[in-house]
């Protein structure tokens, strides 16, 4: 199966990450689709992933 160059850049992306033990989740593959193919900008890629972040962020019990 051939990919096309978003999901060789994606899973490029995704290999790396997984080395440092982080993981993509299917929300994050879809922004960074979306992003790929122009249907939102890199600042509102940037504000969903800091969304996320701090809202995971607020969920960890210390």
């Amino acid at each position: 199966m051939k990919m096309n160059k978003n999901e060789l850049i994606i899973n490029n992306i995704k290999t790396s990450m997984e080395m440092e033990n982080q993981f993509l989740t299917d929300r994050d593959i879809n922004v960074l689709n979306n992003f790929a193919d122009d249907k939102i900008t890199l600042q509102d890629a940037i504000s969903t992933f800091k969304t996320d972040a701090i809202s995971s962020f607020k969920k960890m019990t210390f």
